[in-house]
């Protein structure tokens, strides 16, 4: 898929002006459909969302009443974008306009070229950028597991079809909106062959993936290397994105694994403020993230968070101040009584009211459960303010 923007790459379409719904320039098209029968005769039903409708309204002719209500029944059916070629009519309806810039659809106006050429030109477009995208089944059914060896060998043959030697994953995770990231990797790729036939690039979820086949088996700081330098030619703002590596493997069958490894480091860099982190530095968070994702775990955890934050608000206690310093001090009582200029006793009354209200009083697994707990809760709220 493509965003609507890119269609200024378009060097065939003369005269593209956009004159309404810039709104919409991050919508994704997936395919481009002519529109050239009557309305009256036709089912809107068969245009989808993604779709960018390419038209010369030759059907309506001068009639401006029929481009008004056949182009706002188009818009109100929640396509990506219309090309209106300006054969019959220079200009649309105001309305047209305002419903455009309402909805924020794009709406385009060209001249001269044919319009089976602007339909050729988008779906070549698209079919270039296509291995960034339509992997979110394998790379979701991979990272999930349970997977038979010869069904997850059928979905990494799927995503990287030579599957020969070493190999690793990187996960980039910008830390806000960034347009643009696929288009600057899109273009480094289309520019170096040799790039290109040993790196697979897919989007997921928030994230860019990217398999690299090594050569000559490099190491981590190797790697590492030739990740950064990647970006860097792609001119990436590196400073407005999180990078995580996976191990280096050969066997694809758990290349799931490796999926998991990298998006576990971006999500770990992302947290920790790190440009990047390697899967064996994530040392707790190679649980925690995992267990992030078990509705059971959270539920557990943003129960027990909760009583102890009205049990704070009610007595304005500083119970959950305690706990997260406790275990930043690796739950050292004396060290946290320092850092909170408190007595150790008083330490020790507050993780004692914690150890009730966590159903846990007298409970040898307290101090690790409560790290566990702290250090979830970071995760889950992090994520959800992201």
């Amino acid at each position: 898929m493509i965003r609507i923007r890119e269609l200024y790459r378009l060097q065939t379409l003369k005269g593209l002006r956009l004159i309404a719904g810039q709104a919409g320039l991050e919508r994704t098209v997936t395919a481009a459909v002519l529109f050239e029968y009557d309305p009256s005769r036709m089912k809107l039903a068969d245009f989808y969302r993604g779709d960018l409708v390419v038209t010369t309204l030759a059907y309506a002719r001068s009639d401006a009443q029929l481009v008004t209500h056949s182009l706002m029944a188009l818009m109100n059916q929640g396509i990506a974008g219309l090309l209106v070629k300006t054969a019959y009519f220079s200009e649309l309806p105001p309305t047209v306009v305002e419903m455009a810039n309402t909805l924020g659809t794009p709406l385009f106006l060209f001249d001269e070229t044919y319009i089976e050429e602007v339909i050729l030109e988008v779906t070549e477009l698209i079919r270039g950028k296509r291995h960034f995208a339509g992997y979110e089944q394998e790379l979701d059914a991979l990272m999930r597991g349970g997977l038979t060896p010869e069904q997850a060998r059928e979905k990494a043959a799927r995503i990287d079809p030579a599957g020969e030697g070493a190999y690793r994953v990187c996960a980039l995770y910008p830390k806000e909106r960034l347009p643009g990231l696929e288009d600057r990797l899109y273009a480094l790729l289309t520019g170096d062959a040799s790039l290109a036939r040993r790196c697979v690039v897919m989007e997921w979820r928030r994230m860019m993936l990217m398999l690299f086949r090594m050569e000559g088996g490099a190491d981590d700081a190797a790697a590492v290397q030739d990740v950064e330098g990647m970006l860097a030619r792609a001119g990436v703002d590196r400073a407005r994105l999180s990078a995580g590596m996976s191990r280096a493997r050969e066997e694809r069958q758990v290349l799931g694994v490796s999926l998991s490894e990298a998006v576990y480091a971006a999500r770990a860099a992302r947290l920790e403020e790190r440009p990047m982190l390697r899967a064996q530095e994530l040392g707790l968070y190679a649980w925690l993230f995992p267990m992030s994702g078990n509705a059971f775990v959270c539920e557990q955890c943003r129960r027990s968070m909760a009583r102890i934050r009205e049990y704070d608000e009610q007595n304005h206690a500083s119970l959950e101040q305690t706990a997260r310093v406790y275990v930043e001090l690796h739950m050292e009582v004396a060290a946290a009584a320092k850092a909170l200029y408190q007595h150790p006793n008083t330490v020790r009354y507050r993780l004692g009211k914690i150890q009730k209200l966590m159903d846990m009083e007298d409970d040898a697994l307290f101090a690790p459960t409560l790290s566990l707990m702290m250090n979830l809760t970071r995760i889950l709220e992090s994520e959800e303010r992201a």
